[in-house]
């Protein structure tokens, strides 16, 4: 099977696995340095947090929603927004594919973590334009990528998963085209479990 029809398949992955995947997953917050860099770029109450392929909103969802934002989640599994409807029936959660919704709501940050890096390349720097669109001026925005240009598969309970990546110097020039400031990058994190993250301001 190709890559393109590997890159089709992600949305039945986790559709089919979503609740093994969020068992597996468990509640321990490695992102937490990550995410209080984000939430620092915030307003201090209410902010309004876009969270594209939000899953089933833990464990990420769960800790800005504790720290006070008003999350909106996007998600194409069903099972995932089932389990986060359920856990957060006062947020917004909606079957949607990141790469074509539209709202006419703007937003204080843009969350796109462990989901951005399973479009093909094409569609990332397509995304720029939907971060863009959905961002405030001094709006914060993260993502997670991989270390440099290339598409990777790696493995789902036994299901091949695709993962691509652009290099960060086209990440660069996309987020500076969509005025975004770099606010912080580090390629393979040693301390968030090798995670390649970028934060960045509007």
């Amino acid at each position: 099977m190709n890559n393109e029809r590997l890159a089709q398949k992600i949305i039945q992955i986790y559709q089919k696995y979503g609740r093994d995947w969020t068992e597996l997953r468990g509640d321990y917050l490695y992102e937490k340095a990550w995410l209080d860099h984000f939430l620092a770029l915030l307003p201090a109450t209410d902010a309004s947090v876009l969270d594209l392929g939000c899953g089933s909103g833990h464990p990420i969802a769960a800790y800005l929603i504790e720290n006070g934002c008003q999350v909106t989640g996007i998600d194409r599994s069903e099972v995932m927004l089932e389990m986060a409807r359920e856990s957060f029936p006062e947020q917004t959660w909606i079957d949607a594919d990141m790469r074509h919704f539209r709202f006419d709501q703007q937003f204080d940050g843009i969350l796109a973590w462990d989901s951005f890096f399973h479009l093909t390349p094409d569609d990332q720097r397509e995304m720029f334009a939907q971060f863009s669109a959905h961002a405030k001026r001094g709006a914060a925005l993260m993502f997670t990528s991989g270390p440099s240009h290339c598409e990777a598969i790696g493995e789902m309970f036994g299901e091949p998963l695709y993962h691509a990546s652009l290099d960060a110097e086209e990440y660069r020039a996309l987020l500076a085209q969509y005025s975004f400031d770099v606010v912080k990058m580090v390629a393979e994190d040693a301390e968030c479990t090798g995670h390649t993250v970028w934060l960045a301001k509007k």
